[in-house]
């Protein structure tokens, strides 16, 4: 493979998971909207336990989808690496990789490397699970 269909199948790539992420923080938000319905207006354990559960799930796939990412994009630059005759914008590409974890072959993790997104995560569990099973005052 060359450099262009390298690039050409990373674009692809990041087409095919801008969709799927749009779709997912869809139902992140309605994770939200089902959460604040309960605390508002309080609801049934079964109720309340259904919901903890699409909204982990909710987050179980945008955590994916985060990590699919990240291996399309440490793929890439992997593969780039490894080309004998490589352009000035595909050396920056690899590079900029690099400044994020090195390039190698990639290992799937659904712990986000960046630890920004990390916490966004952790936050958005508790607030959605915090909604669910707190007691409005």
């Amino acid at each position: 493979m060359d450099e262009f269909q390298i690039l050409s199948l990373f674009n692809s790539a990041l087409i095919s998971n801008g969709l799927y992420t749009a779709a997912a923080f869809f139902l992140l938000w309605v994770a939200f909207r089902g959460a604040l319905i309960i605390y508002n207006e309080g609801a049934p354990l079964l109720n309340k336990i259904f919901s903890t559960i699409f909204s982990l799930g909710i987050v179980y796939v945008n955590l994916r989808n985060l990590a699919l990412l990240d291996v399309n994009w440490e793929s890439t630059a992997y593969s780039l690496s490894q080309l004998e005759n490589l352009s000035a914008q595909g050396q920056r590409f690899v590079e900029f990789r690099e400044q994020f974890g090195g390039v190698g072959i990639p290992e799937f993790s659904l712990i986000p490397n960046d630890p920004i997104l990390l916490v966004w995560w952790i936050v958005v569990i508790i607030m959605l699970m915090a909604s669910t099973w707190m007691k409005k005052a």
